[in-house]
């Protein structure tokens, strides 16, 4: 057979052969399985880029057993943003991907669809991850083409935004606040697990005489029982406290049906007054209809 003859039927072949193959990014990689991310926020457009960075995903048997696992990256998230991947068997399979899982949270017993779940490692956590949660379960008919489908993100997280303030402008970093008791983990189903801790804000400078701290904390709901509590960092005594759910109440905050749930905290320290409210120069929070 001559040179040239052998290089025009052998691609041919590969075309006869494997047709499901053949995809807009990989080719010859044989990707039968295409799941496509995306979250909507509180809208009715895709801001996934927006909000998460990267992705940690396991796919399960239908017996709940690890098939594979893999993070993305932002990288790869912009040059598409999913996974495609080849299954070698038909059958159920199950989702799981974390968004923006990694930085101060790790993922735990991934290896059972029912036991999975990620944690904050630390008894004196800071922060939880911002974290975002995306399951889907779907039926691979067949190894033999492209199958396509989509998997909605949804927040796993609540955004506490803490400013101190005080009229002398060394005096703002002599006070701290802990907040809690929340969950310290959440799992495969979206579930928040203990045990629960207090969480510690780190703070940093911000205007002049004012310090500020932003602190993700698992899902809640307006009914908590947490407290916000300000502390001297010098006698390590409380000297002010807030039961979060009347803060979240007296300033009309949504948490249940909200995606970017935020609640905004300013503590204001005026000699020995110390008084824990909503930040001036903040807008109100606007609600989606729900």
């Amino acid at each position: 057979m001559s040179k040239v003859l052998y290089n025009i039927l052998i691609p041919v072949v590969v075309l006869l052969l494997c047709p499901a193959c053949i995809t807009e990014v990989d080719v010859g990689a044989c990707n039968n399985t295409v799941i496509r991310f995306e979250y909507l926020a509180d809208g009715q457009e895709d801001v996934f880029p927006e909000y998460i960075s990267s992705v940690t995903y396991c796919i399960y048997d239908g017996e709940g057993g690890i098939v594979t696992q893999a993070t993305l990256d932002k990288n790869m998230l912009d040059e598409f943003q999913g996974l495609k991947l080849r299954l070698h068997s038909a059958g159920d399979y199950s989702l799981v991907a974390w968004g923006n899982l990694g930085t101060h949270c790790e993922l735990y017993s991934e290896e059972k669809l029912s036991d999975g779940k990620v944690a904050h490692p630390s008894e004196t956590p800071g922060t939880f991850d911002r974290l975002y949660l995306g399951t889907l379960s779907f039926n691979l008919e067949s190894v033999d083409g492209r199958h396509e489908w989509v998997a909605p993100l949804h927040s796993a997280h609540v955004t506490l935004n803490a400013y101190i303030q005080s009229t002398l402008s060394e005096a703002a970093g002599a006070y701290a606040i802990r907040v809690g008791k929340f969950a310290t983990g959440v799992s495969n189903s979206g579930e928040t697990l203990g045990p629960d801790r207090d969480y510690c804000p780190v703070f940093t400078d911000d205007i002049e005489g004012r310090i500020k701290s932003t602190t993700w904390l698992p899902r809640f709901d307006e009914n908590t029982e947490a407290t916000i509590e300000v502390f001297s960092t010098i006698s390590e005594s409380n000297v002010a406290s807030v039961k979060l759910s009347d803060y979240i109440s007296a300033n009309n905050i949504r948490i249940t049906g909200v995606e970017e749930a935020v609640i905004d905290v300013l503590i204001s320290v005026s000699g020995t007054n110390i008084s824990i409210k909503f930040p001036g120069w903040k807008p109100k929070p606007v609600y989606p209809s729900i």
